[in-house]
């Protein structure tokens, strides 16, 4: 706590400045006058948070000063300090709003006491403006979630109608619409000049980099950071008559660099065709997604737009990836389980249509939904449940979509072979209920083994997602759970029935983690396992 002593007589006011300093408390004189006048002239350099002042002072007395300072200062605390012949005055310092006052001469313990209750004070004071600031923090932040989830909504969702005045705006000053996509290399700080803590810091250069930029152009929008993907940033810009979209590339280009060079980010930006209407933005936002995807094929760190009105031109040129001549090569390869041959035709085609340079990503996923597709077809002319082998369609296209770069969809297309190919080696005539029963055996012998989903549906030659959908429907659990109950029963029974260590019981049925295993226990038991063993309990 900051104090300034106001005292004419030199001697006293030393003499306050020294008890004060004596009392060892957290505080510091930063300031000392003669006078009021002076007192006020220091406040506002040396910005007391408490002053002791004296009544009686030449040129401006303590009755003035108190109330000159409360209107320099209204926060300020003060303690008047008076003789035992001047209690009126004290009675209407106190009016003004004086927090004590004290008689002369000053006693140690009276000024320590005092010192500590205003110290208290201001503590509790600076607790409550805290807890103010972080309320209205958390309604901003609140309000802030909430605009940004309706926006992201707007993007995503057709018959999402709910009113926005910042769309209104833009939509009653526009006359092309657009959605820009911004997809961010993941980061996580310390990352730069940025260190722990301010990944919020951080956005916010990200986002005064595009917002500023495009203000500086002259052009309008609405940046929205999506609820849902953390590193995608999307700008839902209008053009006014007379502005070109030049421009709009012009502002991209200078956003790229600046976020490359001064943010050390990488930034892949896709640009969706131009609309006539605001509603009709969430078609042009949809393109931009896919068209920022090309990065798998041709890089990152670029800018890729549309070309023509909104689903222009790539619909009406869609065609099959599969001809004739495929269709035949690859049901002899698969008739005869030659698994190699189809995937070296799978790099060949994919391959194929990322070195072209006109290529796009919607292109790898047209021919990865072809070969879907065909398989299906395929299996269902050979066995009885091809999704076992090869999941359902929707399975694929979140793969696609998860995926970073074009190689990692080869290896996936080459999985939906081999887990064909690997079933059809197996039986003819294999059926959903024989592969679960194998895995369910299979979990009973080894569970103790490291086991997961991805090795399981290796093994067993099964689309892991479709696997893990139909496990749970017969067995009410999911596939960990249910590979943790047959560990928990084999650790409850050895906690029992020997004297081993929970460590090594937690090894000897899969743990590497002896803290993880007695989470998973307590969770199954509602008891730890050094409880469970005190108590005796027989094994689940």
């Amino acid at each position: 706590m900051r104090i300034m002593v106001l005292d004419d007589e030199p001697i006293i006011r030393q003499g306050i400045i020294h008890k004060i300093r004596l009392t060892a408390l957290p505080v510091e004189v930063v300031a000392e006058a003669g006078d009021g006048l002076k007192g006020l002239e220091l406040m506002k350099t040396a910005k007391p948070d408490l002053i002791v002042t004296d009544i009686h002072m030449p040129g401006m007395n303590g009755l003035t000063f108190i109330r000159h300072a409360l209107e320099l200062d209204a926060r300020v605390k003060l303690i008047i300090v008076t003789g035992y012949d001047q209690f009126d005055y004290a009675r209407q310092a106190i009016k003004y709003g004086v927090s004590n006052y004290l008689v002369k001469p000053l006693e140690d313990d009276e000024l320590y006491a005092t010192l500590m209750e205003l110290l208290e004070r201001r503590e509790a004071e600076q607790q409550t403006d805290q807890m103010i600031q972080e309320l209205k923090s958390v309604a901003e932040t609140s309000q802030e979630a909430s605009r940004q989830q309706a926006l992201t909504q707007f993007l995503q969702e057709e018959d999402f109608a709910e009113a926005s005045s910042e769309l209104d705006e833009l939509a009653k000053h526009g006359a092309a619409f657009t959605a820009v996509v911004l997809q961010l290399e993941p980061f996580k700080v310390p990352h730069g000049s940025f260190g722990p803590g301010e990944e919020e810091l951080l956005w916010f250069a990200i986002k005064n980099i595009v917002t500023e930029r495009f203000l500086s152009n002259a052009i309008r929008g609405i940046l929205v950071h999506h609820s849902l993907r953390r590193f995608e940033l999307v700008y839902v810009l209008g053009l006014q008559k007379g502005q070109d979209s030049a421009g709009v590339t012009y502002t991209l280009e200078a956003i790229s660099f600046g976020i490359r060079k001064y943010l050390k980010l990488g930034v892949t930006i896709g640009v969706g065709p131009y609309q006539p209407q605001m509603a009709k933005v969430q078609e042009s936002y949809r393109e931009a997604k896919q068209i920022a995807r090309n990065a798998i094929l041709h890089g990152g760190n670029r800018i890729y737009q549309a070309q023509g009105a909104a689903n222009g031109g790539q619909e009406a040129q869609r065609k099959s990836f599969i001809g004739q001549e495929d269709v035949k090569l690859l049901e002899d390869w698969l008739g005869k389980w030659e698994k190699d041959k189809v995937h070296k035709w799978i790099e060949r085609r994919l391959g194929a249509i990322v070195q072209e340079p006109a290529s796009s990503y919607v292109m790898v996923e047209w021919f990865c939904v072809d070969l879907y597709l065909f398989l299906n077809k395929y299996w269902i002319n050979h066995a009885t449940d091809s999704q076992w082998a090869i999941g359902e369609l929707t399975d694929l296209q979140r793969e696609l979509q998860q995926a970073t770069a074009w190689h990692e969809i080869v290896e996936q297309m080459k999985r939906l072979v081999t887990n064909m190919i690997g079933l059809l080696s197996k039986s003819n005539n294999i059926e959903g209920k024989e592969i679960m029963e194998a895995v369910r055996l299979y979990l009973e012998r080894h569970y103790a083994e490291p086991i997961q989903l991805a090795m399981i549906a290796e093994r067993f030659f099964i689309h892991p997602n479709y696997f893990s959908k139909r496990f749970k429907e017969k067995y009410g659990e999911s596939f960990v759970d249910f590979l943790n109950g047959l560990r928990m029963k084999e650790a409850a029974r050895l906690l029992v029935e020997t004297d081993m260590k929970i460590r090594d019981i937690s090894e000897r049925v899969g743990f590497d983690d002896a803290a993880y295993f007695g989470g998973v226990f307590r969770k199954r038991f509602g008891a730890t396992p050094g409880q469970y063993r005190d108590k005796g309990a027989p094994h689940a």
